[in-house]
């Protein structure tokens, strides 16, 4: 699945390994023998995305940009393993990213590092080659060596866990795992007679909506996301956006989910039930747990995990694993988080072709 955005085509030199379900999508250029597997996403909308020769994506990795900030820049013989995120961030040759890891905009990795499973490296972040970096927020551990590098790379593009290290608990890779029993493909499926109801929005190709899923005027939903309501109700206000491969699923038990206006669900997000008010942000790579509250304009940093019926006040910042008020939101963040529900609004015009 290779799909243009707006004037943008990706390029991507022979031979390419893509599986079915997985996406590379506008000014995507890549040299030869890049690897996507199942529901890998490359979106480059806002900015591009420059890959080497020799590119791995595990299932459920997913690279995106900044828009109009910071590409997304990888060299040659890069491996990301599955749901790992690397997104408007430089790596060089050889890095290796494992299972569950995260590397956010503006930071720059070195040569044939490996970021551990799980780790979170942060904003601007500048971590030289040749070591193995884990944690969140990423702290160096010790050099690693060229050979257990080799090792760890294979292994990830296998679909096994990094040797010598904890594996994460992954989400499931796949679509299958939410669709009720012989439904057909597509992104809308019906379950126990109540079905998903679309506005004026984006529903990208490879997304599952299962059950009473309401998404309203202008909202986006992006590549490999899952939106389960297994008997309960989900609801994504106008204007918001849930990122690629974010995965919201919740059932009759643990309540419904519903999304505010405006509000900002991040890539590779997992949650459950909830209320999450108008101009809430959930970070990137987060994990919130079922019945949480984020109240008008407050924010889960990237990577944090939200315990169950955590709340999170208006205008704050929560972070950490677990998860614990961090301090206020500046007002140049506010306006930043607005600017960017604000691009996705944009993005998902653009998409639908309104653009």
């Amino acid at each position: 699945m290779q799909i243009d955005y707006l004037q943008f085509r990706p390029a991507l030199v022979a031979p390419v390994t893509q599986a079915p379900d997985a996406a590379a999508i506008g000014r995507v250029s890549a040299g030869s023998g890049l690897t996507l597997r199942a529901l890998a996403t490359l979106r480059a909308d806002g900015e591009a995305i420059r890959a080497g020769a020799d590119v791995y994506f595990g299932e459920r990795a997913t690279a995106h940009i900044a828009d109009g900030v910071f590409p997304t820049q990888l060299g040659n013989g890069v491996t990301v393993g599955r749901f790992g995120l690397v997104h408007a961030c430089t790596l060089a040759d050889g890095v290796v990213v494992a299972d569950a890891a995260t590397i956010m905009d503006g930071a720059t990795v070195g040569a044939h590092a490996l970021i551990a499973p799980d780790a979170l490296v942060p904003p601007r972040k500048v971590l030289p080659g040749g070591f193995v970096y884990a944690g969140s927020p990423a702290q160096v551990v010790r050099p690693i060596g060229r050979d257990e590098l080799a090792a760890a790379a294979a292994a990830l593009r296998r679909g096994a866990p990094v040797p010598g290290f904890p594996p994460p608990a992954l989400p499931p890779l796949d679509l299958v795992s939410f669709v009720p029993a012989g439904d057909g493909p597509g992104p809308v499926h019906a379950l126990a007679g109540r079905a998903p109801r679309i506005g004026r929005a984006y529903v990208a190709p490879t997304t599952a909506l299962v059950g009473e899923v309401t998404i309203g005027d202008d909202a986006g939903v992006y590549f490999g996301c899952v939106l389960a309501a297994g008997g309960a109700r989900i609801v994504v206000g106008a204007g918001t956006n849930v990122q690629d491969n974010s995965l919201l699923v919740t059932d009759r038990a643990h309540g419904d989910l519903i999304l505010g206006e405006r509000v900002t669900v991040g890539h590779n997000v997992r949650m459950s039930s909830g209320e999450f008010a108008d101009d809430a942000l959930v970070g990137m790579s987060s994990i919130v747990g079922e019945r949480v509250v984020v109240e008008h304009g407050g924010c889960i940093a990237a990577g944090a995990w939200v315990e169950p019926c955590t709340v999170v006040r208006a205008g704050w910042i929560w972070a950490g694993r677990p998860a614990r008020p961090f301090r206020e939101i500046k007002p140049a963040e506010r306006e930043l988080f607005a600017r960017a529900a604000m691009e996705y609004v944009h993005y998902a015009s653009d998409y639908r072709g309104g653009g």
